[in-house]
């Protein structure tokens, strides 16, 4: 049995950063231990421990013990790791009952240093020197750097990398940032730097709709942020850490020849029609990327239609209407893929992306098969949305048949403390565990039915003890 995938390069690191060079490898990371039912080093889990640290899109795995040895060496009957599910020992299909305690590692593409906050300017080379401090930067830019950085860059605030300045520096440091003193150098003064960093891909990934809400008559194109949060109440996070500008067509703001500044987290883009040799400004649209924690409330998936009559519709009027309550007034982003879970744009259907004022659909006759796929669609909401949550329910133990935390008894047994109308559900083991690091063979838990865990569905013929949560409207929370 080959556990190790074949790479074409490894990323150099050092005990400070790393330098994007092809392909580089993560940590080992050793999650699990191999008592209760295995050895459970699952990518679900493995993301929630250590967020931020394994790319989205891994391309290569390796397992060994913790203490080195190759899995394939060691003769327990394993899987391969996967770039999906990760990997998992099962005590039960061991000679012996046990498994070895394993450790996995993941290779990543060089696109995880894709994710770069801002240039930092917070101090001139006054005083003693230049201190672009991380403790300092955060206090600044509060959620505008990510918690754990995996590189770091300093030039100067001219754009004259700091390593060509001719002053005496340290390297620039993901847990410190960079200091210049003035009194180490030759003049008695610093350069005026500036510093950004490399973040996990995550950081990077919550991105807000994009915003056209001018156009280029009058005195130009004014996308400011300051009209945008009037125009657009709770779309656009409080401290955003990137912007984006392009045409409404979808050329990038950079190459339209137009004369304009870069946008702005603070205060956005403008367009001034007078500083355009041709006296006008393209029509701009612009988005922003946000901290993760923007991202993070999200509803249920809704599959409301079928790709039965003239195509799938999972128009945002009719969803109001199936799941009163279940949706937030104004939706920060929306995502769709198939029930089946293949993102729509990789499903080969002609369709539009979905959209937060509309939903989403596909017509079967736009398709060269005459027939979409069967979708279903989330929205990601403002935070308080999701801020209201029941207690944890733990109502039935695995004895008899299994553990079933079902929401017609939960009800029975807990009057009026869940909502009519729940928006999400969370699961796990009564000791507060994650159900995927249990093992078992279970289903997702359902805001219309709860969860159930069937003990003559698991290997070793027994459920562990769950317990669940729901999500409720915020006026559930508020009510006397």
């Amino acid at each position: 049995m080959i556990l190790i995938f074949i790479i074409t390069s490894i990323l150099c690191t050092s005990s400070d950063a790393f330098e994007c060079r092809g392909t580089y490898k993560t940590d080992w990371f050793d999650r699990d231990n191999p008592s209760g039912k295995g050895d459970y080093e699952n990518l679900v889990n493995l993301r929630n421990e250590y967020p931020g640290q394994i790319c989205s899109n891994p391309i290569a795995c390796e397992v060994e013990t913790t203490s080195g040895v190759p899995a394939s060496d060691t003769g327990d009957n394993i899987p391969q790791c996967t770039i999906s599910g990760g990997f998992a020992c099962v005590n039960a299909q061991q000679t012996d009952r046990i498994c070895h305690d394993y450790r996995i590692r993941f290779t990543c593409p060089e696109s995880i240093c894709n994710c770069k906050t801002q240039w930092f300017d917070r101090d001139n080379p006054s005083g003693n020197g230049d201190y672009e401090d991380l403790e300092n930067l955060r206090r600044q830019y509060p959620e505008q750097i990510c918690i754990n950085p995996t590189a770091c860059e300093v030039e100067t605030t001219s754009g004259t990398p700091a390593s060509e300045t001719g002053d005496n520096i340290p390297d620039c440091s993901i847990s410190g940032g960079f200091v210049c003193v003035n009194s180490k150098q030759d003049d008695g003064r610093c350069e005026d730097y500036r510093i950004r960093f490399t973040c996990p891909e995550s950081f990077c990934n919550c991105k807000t709709q994009w915003f056209d809400r001018d156009n280029p008559s009058g005195n130009g194109d004014y996308e400011d942020l300051e009209n945008l949060r009037r125009q657009y109440p709770e779309q656009i996070c409080i401290n955003p850490t990137a912007c984006e500008v392009e045409t409404t067509s979808g050329t990038p703001a950079s190459e339209t020849g137009d004369n304009i500044p870069d946008c702005s987290i603070s205060s956005g883009f403008v367009c001034v029609n007078s500083k355009q040799d041709d006296g006008r400004c393209e029509d701009y649209r612009i988005r922003f990327t946000c901290p993760e924690s923007f991202c993070n409330c999200k509803t249920q998936w809704f599959d409301r239609d079928n790709p039965s009559g003239n195509g799938d519709f999972e128009n945002l009027v009719n969803l109001r209407k199936e799941y009163p309550g279940q949706v937030c007034n104004s939706p920060t982003a929306c995502e769709v893929e198939t029930t089946s879970g293949i993102p729509a744009s990789n499903s080969g259907d002609n369709i539009s992306e979905c959209s937060i004022s509309t939903g989403f659909a596909c017509i079967n006759d736009h398709q060269n098969d005459g027939y979409c796929g069967d979708y279903k669609i989330r929205f990601s909401c403002p935070g308080s949305f999701c801020s209201c949550k029941t207690s944890w329910f733990d109502r039935d133990n695995p004895s008899g048949k299994g553990d079933y935390e079902t929401l017609v008894d939960l009800r029975k047994e807990y009057p009026g403390r869940i909502c009519s109308n729940p928006i999400a559900c969370e699961v796990e083991t009564a000791s507060g565990d994650p159900v995927a690091s249990s093992g078992d063979n279970v289903s997702d838990c359902s805001v219309s039915s709860g969860f159930v865990c069937v003990n003559a569905e698991q290997d070793d013929g027994r459920c562990e003890d769950y317990r669940i949560r729901f999500t409720c409207p915020e006026s559930f929370c508020t009510q006397p």
